[in-house]
């Protein structure tokens, strides 16, 4: 088994990602809750974000070079429409329901931080992790299927430390989104922007809400939750079977 993980990239990027998460783990079990609203939360994050992101490169580039780990210029304009309609989808489905609290001033230094901090340090992290070397090693593998469904469901195992179930839910739905986009454009770099991009509205929109909060929610406006999923579903709808194939398109 050993000399089988050697001999194939795939399989030995993925038990090396296992044992990067490993020591990852005490960060969502006790440090990550212990440092929230405290003024280490943000040091902590960038830190733990920075191990992610040297990790994923040192994994991926001993085996495959930047540009099929996705860093390249390919899909970025279907990528961004395909992340602007997912934005949509999610700030209708927010603004029907009892989570939206009403627009609040936009702080240019405010809004700058959450630029940097979730565009330059989440997104790039997690996106060269999960569709970078986690989907190209699962392509590698048994090919796009699996790549896209194997790291949607790492990207929502990921989030449960965040959210629980639904956490883990949330996390598959943008996992999957995400990864067909990869899949169809055939880079990370758009579907770095669109991650950004939909953590910076969300946390806009509603910077005190975290999937725990589903549980308490309410409902107001239901033919706004009902357009936001439409185009949700029609977005995938559109990377499943209309968008042109990026890498190679998913096989039937």
């Amino acid at each position: 088994m050993i000399g089988r993980i050697k001999s194939n990239p795939g399989l030995g990027a993925l038990a090396e990602v296992l044992l990067l998460f490993t020591p990852a783990i005490p960060a969502y079990l006790w440090l990550w809750p212990a440092v929230e609203g405290t003024r280490w939360l943000t040091p902590v994050q960038f830190v733990v974000y920075l191990y992610f992101l040297v990790g994923s490169l040192v994994i991926g580039l001993r085996r495959w070079s930047l540009s099929q780990l996705g860093v390249n210029g390919r899909g970025i304009f279907l990528s961004l429409g395909c992340g602007l309609a997912f934005v949509l989808g999610r700030t209708l489905v927010l603004l029907g329901t009892s989570l939206w609290a009403g627009f609040r001033p936009i702080g240019l230094l405010h809004m700058a931080g959450d630029v940097l901090y979730y565009f330059v340090a989440v997104a790039v992290a997690e996106e060269l992790l999960f569709r970078g070397v986690i989907y190209h090693a699962l392509d590698t593998l048994k090919g796009p299927r699996l790549a896209l469904w194997g790291s949607a469901l790492a990207f929502g195992l990921y989030h449960v430390g965040v959210g629980g179930v639904l956490g883990f839910i949330a996390g598959l739905v943008s996992g999957v989104i995400l990864g067909a986009i990869r899949l169809r454009g055939g880079g990370i770099v758009g579907p770095i922007l669109v991650h950004g991009l939909i953590d910076v509205t969300a946390i806009e929109m509603a910077p005190e809400v975290t999937t725990w909060d589903f549980s308490h929610v309410a409902f107001p406006h239901p033919l706004l939750i009902a357009a936001g999923y439409l185009v949700i579903v029609g977005l995938l709808v559109f990377l499943w079977k209309l968008a042109p194939g990026g890498e190679r398109a998913v096989s039937a």
